[in-house]
């Protein structure tokens, strides 16, 4: 954690890449949960899948005929003798048909989409049709699992497995003359009735009674152009996001007292927004800056944490709903107060700090209070030495406890908690000096573990996808002048790799962005040397 006073201090709490490089961790106390990003799958490869065992026909998706008995066929690659595509090249879509089963059967084929963080308003869109003109009814439904990366389908025809939620039912009556598409038609379903933002898959399930090469109703059917399209995102979900319009902000703290204990100011430019740069004199240069979204108004609120004597701690938070002060005494003189975060799940942030064991190897604790002056819960996790790494790291709306340990071999290790105080297995990533820079990079509604390093002078971000385990590398920012500072700078729901440059060249320093999925930098000449990003204030 990062004092004002001491901005590239070595101390306890704090690491460097080198003697003029503060580093960060978390994507900002006041960031709640991104909302899963939108993908489209063309069907433009389609590996068939394995029978009854099922498998990948499509990366990240998930595929198995549950027939009995299976067929000759399962889902394949569109072919252009029955039907052409929706769009892209003539085969490029999913089929299944009769052949699923043999006989007169019922036909059960399943196709799950990748897991995502499903919230309210979240819409999947897809198209579909049948042959033209066809005697034969067809149908399909579409279902929804809660249980995250679940592929369980359950076995046998009629089984459902965990996805036991009904989305749509196209021809569940078995009409003919177009009750089941002729033509390319496009089907919308909005995803409602969810007590929050909830992992799991969508599944097609190709469903047919009396159904095979003998049955009167399966015949041929097409999915095609699917889309996953998440509701808008809720204000304030970036972190350090001061006028809630989903993007990170441009804001710099400055020491404009004087001296180790004077007043600092906050200044920012809200990003994306018109409005000139604005400023606020709020606390002393010896507090730490904790802003969030105390008052769950979608916008973060200038906050700080101050240490004070005989070991007592207070929050200063200024509400931006009301403009009113908030200030309550919470922790002690040694806590780390850069953990605050949503514990509850309630939309606002709530006051926290992780308190390191006495010793080396005791026993650590967190403490955090999610009502005004009301009830404090403290939880057992890690040891001194560890730095914590809060996060929602299940997407399920509130923060989990995390933490990163050496694990031996030249390895760091991340021992995390969840909010419901389950153990969950130790996840092995980065080496013990790497800075713990966590926050949503794959927009799929979940903390991913990410660290960064100094690498040949420059700065490499590291992170692991929690939608897929997939590891990514960038290599953006120079180690020895530059503050990490990530955010969700461009609003597409991903946490991006950016830095925060000082120039002792008046009007020269600037905020530095590297596109998560655009891949495009964008710079924002603010602040001035001496200077220190927000974004940053985590420090470990």
């Amino acid at each position: 954690m990062q004092k004002i006073s001491d901005f590239r201090s070595t101390g306890s709490f704090f690491r460097t890449f080198s003697s003029m490089l503060a580093l960060a961790i978390i994507l900002g106390a006041g960031a709640a949960m991104a909302n899963a990003q939108a993908f489209t799958e063309g069907f433009d490869t389609v590996v068939a899948p394995t029978g009854g065992t099922g498998s990948a026909p499509i990366p990240n998706w998930w595929a198995q005929n549950n027939s009995v008995p299976v067929g000759t066929t399962t889902w394949f690659q569109g072919n252009t003798t029955v039907f052409s595509s929706h769009s892209g090249a003539t085969n490029s879509y999913i089929g299944a048909n009769f052949n699923n089963t043999t006989g007169t059967n019922t036909i059960s084929n399943w196709l799950l989409t990748p897991n995502r963080t499903f919230s309210n308003g979240d819409q999947i869109k897809f198209y579909t049709r049948t042959t033209t003109a066809n005697p034969f009814p067809d149908r399909m439904q579409v279902r929804l699992s809660t249980n995250g990366a679940s592929t369980n389908v359950g076995t046998g025809s009629i089984a459902v497995g965990d996805f036991t939620t009904l989305l749509l039912d196209i021809n569940p009556v078995y009409d003919t003359g177009g009750a089941y598409p002729e033509t390319w038609t496009q089907f919308t379903i909005t995803i409602s009735g969810l007590a929050g933002p909830t992992s799991g898959r969508v599944a097609f399930r190709y469903f047919v009674e009396l159904g095979g090469p003998t049955g009167d109703n399966s015949n041929f059917i097409g999915i095609d152009t699917f889309e996953y399209i998440p509701a808008a995102a809720p204000a304030g979900d970036a972190p350090v996001d001061f006028n809630g319009d989903g993007k990170t902000d441009f804001v710099v703290v400055r020491n404009t007292g004087g001296g180790p204990s004077g007043q600092i100011t906050w200044f920012w430019n809200l990003n994306g927004s018109a409005a000139p740069t604005a400023a606020s004199a709020w606390g002393l240069a010896s507090d730490f800056f904790v802003s969030g979204d105390y008052d769950g108004d979608g916008k973060d609120d200038i906050s700080v944490w101050r240490p004070g004597a005989a070991t007592v701690a207070t929050f200063y938070i200024l509400n931006s709903a009301t403009s009113t002060l908030r200030q309550e005494a919470f922790g002690q003189t040694g806590d780390d107060p850069t953990v605050v975060g949503d514990y509850d799940g309630d939309g606002k942030d709530d006051l926290a700090v992780y308190r390191p064991g006495a010793s080396a190897g005791a026993q650590s604790t967190w403490y955090f209070r999610t009502t005004a002056n009301g009830p404090v819960t403290f939880v057992p996790w890690g040891q001194n030495g560890d730095f914590p790494a809060p996060g929602d790291y299940d997407g399920n709306g509130k923060a989990d406890f995390m933490i990163q340990r050496n694990a031996g071999g030249g390895q760091a290790g991340f021992w995390r908690l969840s909010d419901a105080f389950v153990a969950q297995p130790v996840v092995i990533f980065g080496t013990p000096t790497d800075v713990i820079v966590p926050g949503d990079y794959d927009g799929d509604g979940k903390t991913d573990i990410a660290t960064i390093r100094g690498v040949s002078g420059s700065i490499q971000w590291m992170w692991l996808n929690s939608s897929n385990a997939a590891i990514n590398f960038r290599t953006f920012g120079a180690s020895a002048t530059d503050f990490p500072a990530p955010g969700d700078y461009d609003g597409d729901g991903k946490a991006d790799a950016a830095v925060w440059r000082p120039s002792a060249t008046a009007n020269t320093s600037a905020f530095w962005s590297l596109g998560t999925t655009s891949n495009a930098v964008t710079t924002f000449a603010f602040g001035a040397n001496g200077d220190y990003p927000v974004a940053n204030f985590n420090t470990h």
